[in-house]
């Protein structure tokens, strides 16, 4: 199944260039855009509720190391407009951080789908979309 619209949200832009082409080339999805800071994410999301809902992502790619606005910091303005969905939001932490403490912490939101370690490899695009996509 080919995911229609996904979301990246880091600071990276080399990174978020090869998240953008991996999912592409591995027919992970039709449409991918990003952000580079957390709160741009946020605006993004809640311009989609009110003006377009159609283009809400399927799926977001979330950073935790960010300056201004961390994932943690996101993920608590998140929880309040997600209940605004109109759909199933996957979000999963794509982050460098190995640390035990980033992905217990992480696994404590109940919105948090699953972490992933960067980069966002063709095989990890593969397993998702088994996973979580069928």
């Amino acid at each position: 199944m080919v995911i229609k619209r996904a979301l990246i949200i880091d600071d990276d832009e080399i990174n978020n260039f090869i998240c953008i082409k991996n999912m592409k080339d591995s027919n992970f999805v039709e449409h991918a855009t990003y952000c580079l800071r957390g709160k741009e994410g946020l605006d993004e999301l809640t311009d989609a509720i009110k003006h377009r809902p159609e283009d809400l992502p399927d799926v977001i790619f979330l950073d935790i190391n960010m300056p201004l606005m961390n994932a943690w910091e996101f993920l608590e303005q998140y929880e309040l407009i997600q209940k605004e969905f109109p759909k199933e939001v996957k979000l999963f932490i794509l982050s460098s951080s190995v640390y035990r403490k980033d992905i217990e912490k992480s696994s404590h939101y109940e919105m948090v789908t699953d972490y992933i370690i960067k980069p966002l490899s063709k095989e990890n695009l593969k397993r998702i979309q088994e996973k979580y996509f069928q």
